[in-house]
């Protein structure tokens, strides 16, 4: 039987990994991260071309848009929304977000994710009815990406 099948083992947990913050040229860890979730949509149009019965498609464009729940205890992301209300300039906001489970043999992944914009900016929570810690949901734009580390295929997969 052929070793070329996906391994359990090989798979990437979601809670192995890391993501952190580049505001004006400072980097931190995102410690307040609960889950995050970025993603590409493809533009794409379509079009039924002289001669040709099947209708054709083109990739002429990209939106990058997610998701972020995170814990209410950092005032970076309303003192930036404040700086904008008062003076009309908002920084830009880098994420860097690592996948890499130690148990895997396909290595880690590390993308840059550029230009993010908070949809959602925490300011203030307050619940007489709750013992949880404060969470913060967020939808997020970005305009570029960079790709600094992929992942490879598995060890037992033969070239």
């Amino acid at each position: 039987m052929a070793d070329n099948y996906v391994r359990l083992s090989d798979t990437i947990s979601a809670k192995e990994g890391r993501a952190y913050i580049i505001v004006d040229g400072q980097r931190r860890e995102l410690f307040e991260i609960s889950s995050l979730k970025a993603q590409l949509e493809l533009k794409v149009q379509e079009r039924q071309m002289l001669g040709h019965r099947m209708t054709q498609h083109k990739v002429i464009g990209a939106t990058g848009t997610g998701s972020m729940t995170m814990y209410f205890m950092n005032s970076e992301m309303l003192n930036l929304a404040i700086a904008y209300i008062q003076k009309g300039r908002y920084s830009g906001i880098t994420l860097g977000v690592v996948n890499e489970d130690a148990q895997s043999t396909v290595g880690k992944q590390e993308v840059k994710i550029m230009n993010v914009l908070f949809k959602t900016i925490p300011v203030a929570t307050l619940d007489d009815q709750s013992d949880d810690p404060i969470t913060i949901e967020t939808e997020f734009t970005f305009d570029d990406l960079t790709g600094l580390e992929f992942f490879r295929l598995p060890e037992n997969y033969n070239n």
